[in-house]
């Protein structure tokens, strides 16, 4: 809801150029903090933790928008909200991975989509919350969202067993597999060679130490470490510089830019609200039988293609004014922002996020990802907070780059991207320290 949300606001809001992209920025530049906290917290108080703390700060940021308050406050309501969103990038993806899916390789990548899933719903719910009602009751709604998530999470979330047994904590870890039906037998030497050398309260207690650095940054000179590391980061920078996020913060005004007078823009963030929920279930059936790379080079295709031609519309627009005289050239700009949340929904979106639960190691999972998803953040505020000025100067130039900049993703899906498909965990992190890559990689 927090990404969608400045769609529906800002046409409420008596907001100047600077003001308006800085309320709908000001979400991404927050979300760095919060997946960089997202990796210490899953990795050292737990995965359950993590997910109950992401609703703390998301429950007092949309009361605060609620309350109708002066640009100021709504500035510390979109951080609060921000910094929510970074908490959550991390820990879902990661108890999939770890949690639901350890006996059924096949639904790995599906259900870590899941978390995207949740991410469109709300997308959609914003939308169409915002189509008919005031900012002020939608962010009433998303505040009850984020309680009731605290609320459910803390009675039928069980913490996840491989960091139960990585604290010593082999009874809690027991009955953690007992409600998650996993039935993992474990034979007391390898009890043994899990117990950590240091006590949880001793973990904790070195939390900020240099000795705790010096392990993490050992730790990153391993290529099962900084090979997956480099590959997410770089495929997260196309991602949002692809600009997938702008069009969902950006909708309306996009719309409306394009002079479509055909529809209502509201009724078209709704229509694509539905259309990008229902490409992030689908991935839940596309994934186990593509795999991440062709999905990921097809979405990224889809979106390529989809940009080029908006902006293409908006070139033949300025040049040849006698189409805006046919109202029916309209549905064009329509299809291209349809086509393009449909494809991004696909892949360009879920997949990266699912895939920082796979390709990470289990010591460095947490910090690895964390590192990747604040970089992510960092790019979606530069993408979110420069679109209006680059519109201004660049006008269909912009949705040039974005094309462009989607079709070099599909290229380095192509030569850099691991498939983990039908494979382990373990085997995964393996494939970044060979020197050779193996069959499956190559095809």
């Amino acid at each position: 809801m927090s990404f969608g949300f400045p769609a529906v606001a800002l046409p409420q809001l008596n907001l100047n150029i600077d003001e308006a992209s800085t309320f709908a920025s000001l979400g991404a530049i927050a979300m760095p903090i919060g997946c960089l906290l997202s990796g210490p917290v899953i990795d050292r108080y737990g995965r359950r933790t993590a997910l109950m703390l992401i609703n703390l700060p998301s429950f007092m940021g949309w009361l605060l928008i609620a309350s109708k308050p002066h640009l100021t406050r709504l500035y510390v309501a979109r951080l609060l909200t921000g910094l929510a969103v970074g908490l959550a990038t991390t820990p879902a993806a990661v108890y999939s991975a770890e949690c639901l899916t350890v006996h059924k390789m096949s639904l790995r990548g599906s259900l870590t989509t899941w978390s995207t899933v949740a991410l469109t719903s709300g997308i959609l719910l914003v939308y169409f919350t915002g189509a008919l009602l005031a900012y002020t009751t939608v962010a009433i709604i998303a505040s009850a969202i984020s309680l009731l998530s605290l609320v459910l999470i803390s009675l039928f979330i069980p913490e996840s067993p491989t960091w139960l047994i990585d604290q010593g904590r082999f009874d809690d870890a027991e009955n953690a597999d007992k409600i998650l039906k996993i039935h993992r037998k474990r034979t007391a030497s390898e009890c043994s060679q899990l117990i950590p050398k240091d006590s949880p309260k001793e973990k904790k207690e070195e939390f900020f130490s240099m000795e705790t650095i010096r392990k993490t940054v050992q730790d990153f000179r391993e290529p099962e470490a900084y090979k997956p590391l480099v590959i997410m980061i770089t495929f997260l920078f196309f991602q949002q510089f692809s600009g997938l996020y702008v069009m969902i913060t950006y909708m309306v005004d996009i719309i409306s830019s394009a002079g479509v007078e055909v529809v209502n823009p509201y009724l078209v963030t709704v229509i694509s609200g539905v259309v990008i929920l229902i490409a992030a279930i689908s991935v839940t059936f596309l994934l186990p039988i593509f795999g991440v790379r062709k999905l990921s080079m097809f979405s990224c295709l889809g979106v390529s293609v989809s940009m080029l031609t908006y902006g293409m519309y908006l070139s033949v627009r300025s040049k040849v004014p006698w189409v805006s005289n046919y109202p029916i050239f309209g549905l064009i700009p329509v299809f291209a922002i349809v086509l393009n949340v449909w494809m991004s929904g696909i892949g360009f979106i879920p997949i990266p996020y699912s895939m920082l639960g796979e390709v990470f190691p289990p010591h460095v999972k947490g910090t690895a990802g964390g590192i990747a998803s604040s970089l992510s953040s960092i790019f979606c505020f530069i993408a979110i907070k420069t679109y209006p000025y680059l519109f201004l100067n660049l006008e269909a130039g912009i949705f040039y780059l974005y094309g462009t900049l989607a079709l070099f993703a599909s290229l380095f899906v192509i030569y850099y991207l691991p498939e983990t498909r039908g494979r382990t965990l373990e085997e995964i992190n393996s494939s970044f320290s060979s020197k050779k890559k193996s069959e499956y990689e190559q095809h």
